[in-house]
């Protein structure tokens, strides 16, 4: 079988930094960044057909179940609390109809429990997936559920693989999100992780390639900034934390693209690495010059800051007032969403803002410079919700 690059990994957000402006789309719950975990497959092709595809945001990626694999092909999805579930879709556009004619999964079962991934399930919809397109089903009413499994019973005919490009689910939380705690051990796929958190203040360290981490949680969805090999490779990252807080599941990107996925489990010996001390901000600013900031919000389509925002603003104004001779750049970037000219504006009051707010704190104007980018410079891909999520940020660069 050709494999399919994954061009993407997952997640709308509307909490992230520099959310976009307009009516916000429809939001995948399913999605990695809106807190989904990915809990049990009952088979996989594997390399570039990973099952976290079906929820990267982009039909341009997702999952094949191994070569003779039996039916019916099982998801089970963990959501971060209770949702009221309102529809549910599965999407085969962008599949290997062509090459492998009946790839498309077909007769498609959704099931929904509140009790735990393998227990308490019932059947919420069934229906018929177009080959080569898209299906929602409607429900009646609103279903309650914290656990969504789907099952693929039939295909359209193919005899060796099974594929589904996406899986989604629409509806509303029920209360308020669970605060969690992500400082731990983890066995990861790129070493031994340690995690410490500040309150939704996050850092760490790795063991590859002298791997350091630096970043936000909101929810159970951390964004960071990681960093190796002395800071020479950089590149933001997205992972969600578990219900039971014994897992994480997440994706990398280097150079603005989708480099893998980043998983592990809690638990296990200890990195040989130390997490470093000190002022983490005044460290990645003085080792490259710059720095990716998550811990920025503002409200939609504009530049007024969220009260959460203070503790970040904070740590910028700290760290001018311990070095009275650094200048810096505040740059705002967005997404591609809207027109450029509407980024591009967005983005310069938003970098005004935060220039603002550090004059108004006692920093000397000439130290500070702000300037918006828009859409022009992404660290990750815009094709995909993980990619605009990530774009969505803040930046210090020295002067």
């Amino acid at each position: 079988m050709r494999p399919v690059l994954i061009s993407a990994v997952l997640l709308a957000w509307a909490m992230v930094t520099l959310a976009q402006p307009g009516a916000a789309p429809r939001s995948n719950l399913l999605e990695l960044a809106n807190g989904a975990v990915l809990v049990y497959v009952s088979s996989t092709y594997g390399g570039s057909w990973s099952p976290l595809n079906l929820a990267d945001g982009s039909t341009a990626s997702g999952w094949c179940s191994a070569d003779g694999a039996r039916f019916p092909h099982t998801i089970v999805f963990e959501l971060p609390q209770r949702y009221a579930i309102t529809s549910l879709a599965v999407d085969n556009t962008g599949d290997q109809e062509s090459s492998y004619p009946g790839v498309s999964s077909k007769s498609v079962t959704v099931y929904g429990s509140t009790t735990s991934a393998i227990e308490g399930f019932t059947q919420l919809t069934a229906f018929e997936a177009p080959r080569g397109g898209r299906k929602e089903a409607k429900l009646g009413s609103p279903v309650t559920v914290q656990w969504l499994k789907f099952a693929a019973s039939s295909n359209w005919g193919n005899t060796e693989y099974t594929e589904i490009m996406e899986l989604e689910a629409y509806g509303q939380p029920i209360g308020q999100p669970p605060m969690v705690n992500v400082a731990g051990v983890y066995q990861t796929n790129y070493g031994a992780m340690r995690i410490e958190q500040d309150g939704a203040s996050v850092s760490g360290c790795y063991d590859h390639d002298d791997g350091e981490l630096s970043g936000e949680l909101h929810g159970r969805v951390m964004q960071f900034e990681w960093r190796q090999h002395k800071g020479t490779r950089v590149g933001p990252a997205v992972m969600v934390l578990s219900v039971h807080g014994d897992a994480l599941n997440g994706f990398w990107f280097e150079h603005g693209r989708l480099q893998g996925e980043w998983s592990g489990q809690r638990g296990g010996n200890p990195p040989v690495c130390a997490v470093a001390r000190g002022d983490a901000l005044a460290t990645r600013l003085a080792g490259t010059g710059r720095a990716v900031l998550y811990g920025i919000y503002f409200d939609s389509d504009s530049a007024m800051f969220k009260p959460e925002s203070e503790k970040t603003l904070r740590e910028i104004l700290a760290v001018l007032q311990a070095q009275p001779s650094l200048k810096l750049l505040i740059a705002g970037h967005t997404d591609s969403t809207n027109t450029d000219a509407h980024n591009l504006r967005l983005s310069q009051q938003r970098a005004d803002a935060v220039v603002l707010w550090l004059v108004t704190h006692g920093v000397a104007p000439l130290r500070l410079t702000a300037r918006g980018f828009g859409k022009s410079q992404p660290v990750a891909d815009n094709a995909t919700a993980a990619g605009r999520a990530l774009n969505r940020r803040v930046e210090l660069v020295t002067q």
